[in-house]
């Protein structure tokens, strides 16, 4: 990975995944996302974020919240969990918001996703 800023890709597990963050952009921090690891569902928003965002993808116990997948992350500085995960619009948008360095304004769709009850709730 390192230096090489020619090849911003790699392969893991046979599968093509972006690289780190490139040496210029290293104090950037990775943005943490937070996927339930029992959802149905889970593994594809899993891979996604792994190929189509620069985002430090965990999975974490279940959260009960679970409609389907489940994902958490900071926004402006406070946890909020987003469920119904299972479409391309909504894994683009937690993608988009999962690529940037401070995660502020929560895209539109991923607006009615948000889950009410865990919100600014830690991980289980």
């Amino acid at each position: 990975m390192g230096n090489n800023l020619a090849d911003p890709t790699t392969v893991l597990d046979g599968k093509q995944v972006l690289a780190a963050i490139p040496d210029a952009c290293a104090s950037c921090p990775l943005v943490t996302v937070l996927v339930c690891r029992k959802c149905k569902g889970s593994d594809r928003v899993v891979d996604f974020l792994a190929t189509h965002s620069r985002a430090n993808v965990k999975t974490v116990r279940c959260q009960k919240v679970c409609e389907g997948p489940v994902a958490g992350l900071l926004v402006k500085g406070r946890m909020e969990w987003f469920g119904r995960l299972k479409g391309s619009k909504q894994l683009v948008a937690i993608a988009s918001l999962a690529g940037t360095a401070s995660p502020g304004k929560v895209p539109k769709g991923l607006r009615k996703r948000m889950s009410q009850d865990r919100s600014g709730c830690r991980p289980r």
